[in-house]
């Protein structure tokens, strides 16, 4: 009897990929994770692998990378429901025979699936073994370059020369979030994992290799979020997933993304969530805090300018003013940072707004293709016209909630009280520089 293995971490997908499997004769292993998948691929030594692309741990591209290493011609058929065109291209570059996307039919699995057994047949007996042990020479390089890349500290200081202190702290485990990116409109997700202490936060790509330091210095683009790049990786809409970062204290931690981090209802509480059951560790290390010493300004600080400033202070805290016309008028909130319990009460709740005026304009831009009526407050003539707001401040919170984020990519906590009106991303991230070039 054949055997196929599934690793995957979605039980429902198991259970029916399994039903349909047993019912045409194959007997049918499982594994949750990359890892356990690995040792069952040992042990079991399968005819072919059910492979999903998002998983706990070991993400699929990277687990099949260890079972081609072992069996350069295993048939892995990798499966998602929230990859994309390029992640395909990768799995099948990478030596995937083929992809799937969920929901799975019964047509297209056992299509895929006897077509694959009859390539497995022809593979055990012409020469393009050959050509497949001679493509896996290079593999030796790669876990080198892995290697290298998870050995490059980020996060540099001199210890003596700080006046505050605050711990390193990691997740305990690694952990999968899925949603559809708001400005892409894809479907997508994100992987964590922990990392040793001095690794900073990084932003890595499912489908490629490298990793991108989420900091200043590797900033792309603030039209309507922050994205970051580095050569050919990027990694897009992250504010609110390093709101959450910088909130809860976590210094040293993996993401990996297609391209753009999952929007959720836009709001960070479901990254609360998600960071709080993944656990929080604290690391044997300090990290300094960033000491605002004296009062920076960028703009027009009187009654209804446009500015933002940051002034020395004891803790970190957010004063920020919205102003519209009537009948949203003046609304400001301030905010001071004692918890990530703190931030997830007041601040993490408030969602990504936008104004109806705004909308043909964001998708000639080809953004906000996400966008949903249960994750976008909708504002037209000054009036929410598809939900209810959940605290009357709730448009400075948000924009108190993009401040956290996008201030956690000077790659430190921070001491200091930050003021802000009709300011947005691309104030914050000269705010930074000024940060940068003055206290770092």
């Amino acid at each position: 009897m054949e055997k196929i293995l599934i690793i995957d971490d979605e039980k429902n997908i198991v259970v029916s990929l399994a039903s349909i499997l047993e019912d045409e004769g194959y007997k049918v292993f499982f594994a949750s994770s990359g890892e356990s998948g690995i040792e069952k691929f040992k042990n079991i030594k399968p005819d072919a692998i059910f492979l999903d692309i998002w998983l706990p741990g070991i993400d699929g591209l990277e687990t099949m990378k260890n079972i081609l290493e072992i069996n350069p011609i295993q048939i892995v058929i990798m499966i998602s429901g929230h990859g994309n065109i390029s992640s395909a291209v990768s799995a099948v570059k990478e030596g995937a025979y083929d992809f799937l996307e969920k929901p799975l039919s019964l047509e297209k699995v056992m299509f895929v699936l006897n077509r694959a057994m009859e390539y497995k047949k022809i593979l055990d007996e012409n020469k393009r073994l050959k050509s497949i042990l001679y493509k896996n020479v290079e593999l030796p390089e790669d876990v080198r370059k892995r290697i290298k890349k998870e050995t490059t500290g980020i996060i540099e200081f001199d210890i003596n020369d700080t006046k505050s202190l605050s711990k390193q702290k990691t997740v305990g485990d690694s952990n999968i979030f899925y949603g559809i990116g708001l400005h892409s409109g894809e479907k997508t997700g994100m992987v964590i994992k922990p990392l040793r202490v001095g690794k900073g936060i990084r932003f890595e790509n499912i489908s490629k290799s490298g990793y991108i330091p989420a900091r200043i210095e590797y900033l792309d683009t603030t039209n309507y979020a922050t994205s970051i790049r580095r050569d050919d990786l990027e990694a897009k809409t992250i504010e609110h997933f390093m709101a959450t970062l910088h909130a809860f204290g976590i210094t040293n931690l993996s993401i990996k993304i297609n391209r753009e981090v999952p929007i959720g209802d836009g709001s960070a509480s479901d990254f609360c969530k998600f960071i709080k059951g993944s656990g929080i560790v604290e690391q044997d290390a300090f990290i300094p805090d960033i000491v605002i010493a004296r009062t920076l300004l960028i703009g027009d600080d009187r009654e209804d300018g446009k500015y933002i400033k940051v002034e020395p202070s004891n803790n970190f805290s957010v004063k920020y003013t919205a102003i519209y016309p009537e009948p949203l008028g003046r609304i400001s909130y301030e905010f001071v940072l004692n918890s990530g319990e703190d931030f997830e009460r007041e601040i993490a709740p408030a969602r990504t707004y936008g104004f109806v005026d705004e909308i043909n304009k964001l998708s000639k831009m080809g953004l906000a293709e996400g966008g949903r009526m249960n994750n976008f407050i909708l504002i037209d003539n000054g009036k929410v016209i598809n939900t209810k707001l959940r605290f009357d401040e709730e448009l400075a919170r948000h924009k108190i909630l993009d401040i956290i984020g996008d201030f956690y990519m000077l790659g430190r906590p921070i001491k200091g009280k930050v003021t802000a009106q009709k300011t947005g991303h691309f104030e914050n991230a000269r705010m930074l520089n000024l940060i940068k070039e003055n206290f770092l």
